[in-house]
């Protein structure tokens, strides 16, 4: 008779589970029965990397003060993964309204982002060229090309480049050369807006299309009031 019991319980448990559906993927949230608070690190990662950040690096330590200076790697916990998985769903969010309402302003904002920081772009262009073979060619071609900054790319390459590489070979170095470029010219790589735009947002990815079937303000702004 225990056995029949226990066997009833996990019976109750498995059904349960397929009526609630999996909660597995950024796919599966709806912020009703499936939060980030739910979604493993490695998702909660992932859904940072998709708009090219990186949740240790960029995100995490802007949102949590640490005073730790030991330098040894700081560890964070599940919750302040789904903080930071939170973050990043809204930065998108806020950066598609923009794009939508004051392209303008996103365009001054981009600037001053690549003035401050172009390491960060740069990483983040590099982590994009490494996703598309493609890509990576006809971007190192038109750097080639580019006689306007031809000073840049013979500084830039005969610094970083070793004897016998190319350009195709070195993605950080690319990354890093398009960054520098960006900074003073940020309309660089317009032509190539839809091949990036497909590498963030998926092969179903529309120019045309609205970025958001809903509104963005009513993004992440709830996900994690009743979690943490």
């Amino acid at each position: 008779m225990q056995l029949f019991k226990i066997l009833l319980v996990l019976q109750s448990i498995t059904l349960f589970h397929l009526v609630q559906g999996a909660c597995e993927t950024e796919d599966d949230l709806n912020f009703e029965d499936c939060n980030l608070i739910d979604l493993s690190d490695v998702v909660l990662t992932g859904i940072c990397n998709r708009i090219g950040l990186d949740m240790v690096e960029h995100v995490l330590p802007t949102l949590i003060d640490d005073d730790d200076n030991s330098g040894e790697k700081k560890v964070y916990t599940h919750e302040q993964y789904a903080m930071g998985a939170e973050e990043c769903i809204m930065v998108e969010a806020e950066m598609e309204r923009l794009a939508m309402e004051d392209p303008e302003e996103l365009e001054r904002m981009e600037r001053e982002a690549m003035a401050e920081d172009p390491d960060i772009l740069a990483e983040i262009i590099s982590d994009v060229l490494q996703q598309d073979a493609q890509l990576l060619k006809d971007v190192a071609t038109k750097i080639k090309d580019a006689a306007d900054h031809a000073d840049i790319v013979k500084d830039i390459t005969e610094g970083m480049l070793s004897e016998g590489e190319t350009l195709e070979d070195r993605p950080d170095v690319l990354g890093y050369l398009v960054a520098t470029i960006m900074v003073e010219d940020p309309s660089f790589l317009d032509e190539f807006d839809a091949q990036l735009a497909e590498e963030f947002y998926g092969e179903d990815y529309d120019s045309e299309d609205e970025y958001w079937d809903e509104d963005p303000d009513d993004i992440g702004h709830e996900i994690l009031e009743d979690e943490l």
